[in-house]
């Protein structure tokens, strides 16, 4: 069990320019008005909240990955009843002024990410980092720095500001799903379960599952099976495709599942479809 914390943590930046904490907030968690001479990215693990500016106040929910500018003056408030837990890369001034120096890029407002391709190829070079600090080893430190560079670029070129994000959040429900269902068309192969797909979207479970039946017609679960087995369709017409290649690529865990969702849509194997795709194709 985390140990939890009702203030902030207070943080040192080594002399290598990068450092990395988890903050597990209490219940009663309180964070007064903070300016901070380093540039952090957090990580949104758990619960919900704001981050509020000088200049605006934006939700934050699980998944989303937030850039806050060195100086800037900012705080965070929690939901009480789902306080926040948050990965924090804290990046010293030198840093961020070789990326200013080099590349023209100066981070100067607070930027958002949401859940992405790009989130999701993120999470993973966080927990990267986290393993390198925890290691320090010989290298730990220049590895540090370069994963530090790859997350600072990204914001850079996916962020969106704060203003733009707390004007995205205020979309309307059917909007979002919209949105939703327009990414679910080439990313039905994820593993996102129902209730984080709707803590990602700002929903709750009823409200979710309400829009997406009535703008899809069906259950997500309904959709996300329609949408892989149409797509295995297409690669079982390909005779070089592996079948267990075919299942991984649709988005299963395992053989079997395939082969039950499948037989369960078009009332055969994969093997038997394939050999009548052949047939009436010769």
């Amino acid at each position: 069990m985390p140990l939890k914390s009702s203030r902030p943590l207070e943080v040192d930046i080594p002399s290598c320019g990068v450092t990395l904490v988890e903050s597990h907030h209490s219940q009663d968690f309180r964070m007064d008005w903070s300016a901070h001479p380093f540039l952090k990215v957090l990580a949104v693990i758990n619960g919900v909240g704001a981050l509020e500016t000088d200049l605006s106040r934006l939700r934050i929910q699980p998944f989303d990955l937030l850039l806050v500018p060195s100086d800037s003056t900012h705080r965070i408030i929690d939901d009480n009843e789902r306080p926040l837990s948050l990965q924090i890369v804290c990046i010293g001034p030198d840093l961020v002024d070789d990326v200013a120096r080099h590349d023209g890029i100066r981070l100067r407002e607070t930027l958002r990410m949401r859940q992405s391709t790009l989130t999701n190829r993120l999470r993973p070079l966080l927990r990267r980092m986290m393993a390198e600090q925890s290691r320090g080893e010989a290298g730990s430190s220049t590895l540090l720095r370069a994963l530090s560079l790859e997350l600072l670029i990204a914001f850079h070129q996916q962020g969106e500001s704060i203003e733009t994000a707390r004007q995205d959040n205020r979309a309307s429900a059917a909007a979002r799903m919209a949105d939703y269902l327009e990414q679910l068309e080439s990313e039905f192969y994820t593993e996102e379960s129902l209730e984080d797909a709707a803590t990602r979207l700002g929903m709750s479970l009823r409200s979710f599952t309400s829009h997406f039946k009535t703008l899809a017609g069906c259950s997500r679960h309904q959709k996300i099976a329609s949408l892989r087995v149409e797509h295995a369709r297409k690669l079982l017409r390909d005779p070089e495709r592996a079948v267990t290649g075919i299942a991984f690529e649709c988005g299963y865990g395992d053989l079997s599942s395939f082969y039950r969702a499948f037989k369960r849509a078009e009332g055969c194997s994969p093997g038997e479809f394939r050999a009548r795709a052949s047939a009436n194709s010769s």
